[in-house]
């Protein structure tokens, strides 16, 4: 039983191994522009980690380094996911089809959802 249980793992471990990898599309500089206001230059090198500083809106001057989560969940349409050092957890779908990006921001009890538009800066 144990061999079938470890072959079963290693399937589904080598499945997730090739969605979770960078994809040319999603290496680069864009720019999210939300709802209400707020901007955000995104910058990512690779598939281990992105960038982002708010450039215009309530937050701006904020910034950060982030080792997120990412999924290629359809062509140029992806799943990024990471927690803050604040603590701040922050959930996104990023569409480069139609150029939107749909946000979850969780911050203790609160709870944000907002969309944006996205502008490859790079």
């Amino acid at each position: 039983m144990l061999s079938v249980r470890s072959f079963i793992i290693g399937i589904l471990l080598l499945t997730f191994t090739g969605v979770v990898c960078a994809s040319e599309s999603y290496i680069g500089q864009f720019l999210f522009n939300y709802e209400g206001g707020s901007v955000y230059r995104v910058t990512v090198k690779d598939a281990k980690s992105l960038s982002w500083e708010c450039i215009k809106g309530p937050e701006k001057g904020a910034q950060g380094i982030e080792e997120p989560e990412r999924f290629k969940v359809a062509d140029k349409i992806y799943f990024v996911s990471w927690i803050e050092k604040t603590g701040i957890q922050v959930s996104q779908v990023i569409n480069l089809n139609s150029l939107k990006v749909y946000s979850t921001i969780i911050d203790g009890k609160e709870r944000y959802v907002v969309t944006g538009n996205i502008v490859r800066e790079k």
